[in-house]
């Protein structure tokens, strides 16, 4: 059967006007421009503004003259530090490009000026096509905004995890350098003894000298303890965006958090919710799943066209324009789309395997800590303690070897070092696995529907809890098939 004119008129603008429809049900480019920070608000417990460029400020509440805390610190880090700024500006390109996405081809015209020997002609050609790919394109482009949104939320986690480190650092510095001092003084007290029972003639002039060369020495040790907190103070500083601040940082006392009992599977599944690059990659594995599908559908190229005649008759026409994919289907472009969903699966997986590491490492050092912590405070400590007080009063009353004086006194310093090592050890670990689960481990779990109302958006409904979709299954097909 011939088409008749006025049925190809029909069948055009049909085609222009389902295309336009389907255009305009397509997904809508998502902006979330408040994500990262709300998604780090919920998962370190802290709000942070934003800074412009060339700006450091204080957030509100934060008092550094009162002892800065270690939410203080994260607060002030993920507002002023020059580096996450700048990444997180990576999420206003995405949205750029999700706009983009969004937007269908312009139509173009054709024009054919009339001659004395030559009729005019008008043409206007729009591309179909671009209608009927535009929603793959945004769903793309949508995944790949939540991609990179959760990567920079991880980002964040990263620098929270670096800040509370140079915080301990700092806090532990600070209190060797108290220890230190202690040291000193108790070296200076057993100095004056020994002085005192030379003087009396009860030990020999050796015996001074020793005890005022380990007095010198603690002097010595003093002077490097207070050199190692300027050092940490200036590496907190610069991580919280602060490198210019004149006055001395105060912390606040370290203090031991009560942790509930944890299980290592118990926070490796909750890793595998709340771990934002996890979720990162099942984003990125959802994008790439759509391109597989786009890549497959690239080919097409139909243009509706209204065509008119400057006759005197002014005749008006349309009907369609469009390639035979004889040759070209965009093979290429598919089987790149393929491995690319392969390299995003595998991805996925290498960061879920560290994920466990991380988790099982963090938890591991965590108890590590714990147990030698409370050995030291619990039996080492009062044990030594009480040895001192007992070596140095028989010392002072003649009765007691200087020797055995050194030594315990040197034990129950060393004791105390210890304890502060184990305690900085522990707050290490623990913020490690703050950092490995992805969310603060003394606030609780967190589960998805949590997380997805603070996204405002749900994980990808075409991957599942394990990353992997259907469109996903079929590239790994087509991949096996093309290594045949």
């Amino acid at each position: 059967m011939i088409m008749t004119i006025q049925t190809a008129r029909i069948v055009t603008i049909a085609a222009i006007l389902t295309a336009g429809q389907t255009g305009c049900r397509s997904p809508q480019p998502c902006c979330d421009t408040g994500l990262v920070h709300r998604e780090l608000a919920c998962r370190t417990g802290v709000e942070s503004p934003r800074v412009a460029p060339c700006r450091e400020v204080v957030p509100a509440g934060v008092v550094f003259e009162d002892g800065l805390s270690e939410d203080e610190a994260v607060q002030t880090a993920l507002a002023n530090n020059s580096l996450f700024q700048a990444a997180v500006a990576q999420l206003g390109m995405a949205a750029g490009d999700a706009k983009q996405a969004s937007l269908i081809a312009n139509p173009q015209v054709l024009i054919y000026f009339p001659t004395s020997t030559k009729e005019g002609q008008y043409a206007l050609f729009q591309p179909i096509e671009s209608y009927l790919l535009r929603p793959l394109r945004v769903k793309i482009a949508n995944r790949e905004y939540r991609r990179i949104g959760m990567q920079l939320v991880q980002n964040g986690l990263d620098v929270a995890r670096d800040v509370r480190l140079a915080y301990v650092e700092l806090a532990l510095a600070a209190d060797q350098a108290d220890l230190a001092r202690e040291t000193l003084a108790i070296r200076r007290s057993i100095e004056e003894i020994t002085d005192k029972r030379y003087d009396d003639g009860d030990i020999s002039e050796l015996e001074t000298i020793s005890a005022r060369v380990d007095q010198f020495n603690a002097r010595a040790d003093a002077g490097v303890q207070d050199q190692s907190v300027a050092i940490a103070e200036a590496k907190l500083l610069t991580l919280i965006g602060l490198p210019h601040y004149p006055d001395p940082v105060a912390l606040l006392p370290l203090e031991l958090p009560s942790l509930p009992i944890l299980l290592e599977e118990e926070l490796i599944a909750q890793a595998l919710v709340c771990r934002p690059d996890f979720q990162a990659a099942q984003w990125s594995v959802a994008a790439a799943a759509q391109r597989t599908e786009l890549a497959r559908r690239q080919f097409w190229r139909v243009d509706g066209v209204v065509d008119s005649r400057s006759d005197p008759g002014n005749r008006t026409g349309g009907g369609l324009r469009f390639e035979l994919p004889v040759f070209n289907r965009n093979q290429g472009g598919a089987i790149r789309a393929d491995w690319e969903l392969n390299a995003a699966l595998h991805s996925r997986d290498a960061i879920r395997d560290q994920i466990l590491a991380d988790v099982r490492t963090a938890a591991r050092q965590l108890r590590q800590a714990s147990d030698a912590l409370q050995i030291l405070q619990r039996e080492v400590e009062p044990a030594l303690g009480e040895a001192l007080r007992i070596s140095r009063q028989g010392f002072a009353d003649g009765g007691t070897d200087y020797l055995l004086v050194l030594r315990t006194t040197t034990q129950y310093l060393d004791a105390r070092a210890r304890i502060l090592v184990q305690k900085a050890a522990l707050l290490r670990a623990l913020a490690q696995l703050d950092r490995a689960v992805g969310a603060n481990i003394e606030a609780g779990p967190m589960n998805v529907e949590q997380l997805e109302q603070v996204a405002s958006v749900p994980l990808p409904s075409d991957v599942g809890a394990d990353g992997e979709s259907v469109a996903a299954e079929e590239a790994r097909a087509d991949v096996s098939s093309h290594d045949k």
